[in-house]
């Protein structure tokens, strides 16, 4: 059965282990108050910015199709530069060195773990919306966790400035680079439309004869001129056949004449053959600059329409009506940690000393295996005792038993005294600190401002 033979045999177990006992309380409570004072405490501050859909800008740039050229704000990417700037290194050093964070720790790129860890910027977006890869952001939540409540919050709405800050630059500096940049394409492109034209004038006054609209001419002319040289040919003819009636001289005379004559048709007939055979060539010319006029037409058509639009959407940007961040809710010092009470904590590892001391004098009872009562040795050996001397104390061992309890009494609430000073001064010594640098805080804003 062993030494614990009823419920009642506990308390007797507990008695006479109670070294046992004290000794695991002595070092567990001490350690388990420690620990719990040793933990700190973490509070989280949070600032909450809101994303406003533009009002007017939308329905314009629907009709040209275009975010980038038109100045509009792509939600995704531009929160993704902001967080990735406000994460960047140089950022979260100017946080380190303008808050003092982290002093005691040498190793710079560990620090700026630190902060990374402790802020975390979130994106607000409709659940129902979520599986959209073009989902638009209602807001950004700012989230900073760390030891002193009054830093948190000072973090947090810096953090939040920057963020109004960066969203404010980018979307102004966007508006005003593609306004700028759609007015220079403007300026190319009707250059080189008059430059075009220019030259497709001079093309067509120097082929003029062979340009399609006097095709059709020419060859009438052409056909004119064919018919005459078959004339002149036929006076020609005559003119010999007539040779005996007419006198020498003057059928010379009349010869030559209609020799010259032919000799301008044909080199009429001759030019104009020339400029036919050309004509195809000058045609596929002339497309080719009817072609690259109209194309360069329609890109300045559209160039001007979106800067039109650029133009609105600054003026827009000007009024407050197109997309833009404002400011919700402002990070104020958290009053209550997020952090693991260490009260509970505490008790808790005091619940789990006690319940080890009460097992470990348990099981050194029950390692013992010594009979210490009658009872007992009836039960385990069947036999009852004839008699039983019991475990007479002097006096003198009684009042030291009583002088070892007022000791053991005394040291733990020394101790338990000595743990909790100790933590009210550290709570003491940390207000002031806390204070000042709240103080610091707000001059470094003021002065900034």
């Amino acid at each position: 059965m062993g030494p614990i033979s009823s419920i009642w045999d506990i308390p007797r177990i507990m008695i006479r282990r109670i070294w046992v006992i004290l000794l695991i309380v002595l070092v567990g409570i001490p350690s388990v108050l420690f620990y719990a004072l040793s933990q700190p405490r973490v509070y989280e501050a949070t600032a909450v910015v809101q994303i406003e859909a533009a009002q007017v800008v939308e329905r314009l740039t629907s009709q040209t199709g275009g975010g980038a050229a038109s100045g509009t704000l792509n939600p995704n990417s531009e929160l993704e530069l902001i967080e990735q700037q406000l994460m960047s290194r140089d950022h979260i050093l100017s946080i380190l060195d303008e808050f003092q964070l982290f002093v005691g720790i040498p190793s710079v790129t560990e620090r700026v773990a630190l902060v990374r860890r402790a802020v975390q910027i979130v994106e607000l977006i409709d659940p129902e919306q979520a599986w959209r890869p073009d989902a638009q952001p209602s807001g950004l939540v700012i989230t900073v966790r760390l030891d002193d409540p009054d830093i948190a919050a000072a973090i947090a709405n810096t953090f939040l400035d920057r963020v109004l800050e960066e969203a404010q630059e980018r979307t102004s500096g966007r508006t005003a680079r593609t306004l700028e940049f759609l007015v220079a394409e403007e300026s190319r492109l009707t250059g080189e439309i008059e430059d075009l034209e220019f030259a497709y004038s001079e093309f067509r006054q120097a082929n003029a004869g062979a340009l399609p609209a006097a095709i059709a001419s020419q060859r009438t002319q052409l056909s004119r001129l064919e018919q005459s040289r078959i004339d002149i040919e036929e006076q020609i003819i005559e003119l010999e056949s007539e040779s005996g009636r007419l006198l020498a001289e003057a059928r010379l005379r009349q010869q030559e004449l209609l020799n010259q004559r032919l000799g301008l048709v044909t080199d009429a007939i001759a030019e104009i053959q020339a400029v036919l055979a050309t004509a195809p060539e000058v045609e596929r010319q002339t497309h080719v600059y009817d072609r690259q006029l109209a194309q360069l037409q329609e890109e300045l058509g559209v160039i001007t329409e979106r800067r039109a639009q650029a133009a609105m959407n600054q003026l827009l940007e000007v009024r407050n009506q197109a997309e833009r961040f404002e400011v919700l809710e402002t990070a104020i010092p958290p009053e209550y940690p997020v952090s693991t009470s260490r009260k509970k904590l505490a008790l808790a590892g005091g619940v789990m000393v006690a319940l080890l001391a009460c097992a470990a004098a348990l099981t050194l009872e029950i390692l013992d295996g010594r009979l210490r009562s009658a009872r007992q040795f009836e039960k385990e050996l069947g036999v009852q005792p004839v008699i039983v001397i019991p475990n007479l104390r002097s006096q003198r061992q009684v009042r030291r038993g009583r002088v070892l309890w007022i000791g053991v009494v005394t040291a733990i609430v020394v101790g338990a005294a000595g743990y909790l000073g100790g933590w009210f001064r550290n709570i003491a010594d940390r207000m002031p600190r806390a204070q000042n640098r709240q103080l610091a805080v707000v001059m470094r804003r003021t002065t900034r401002n």
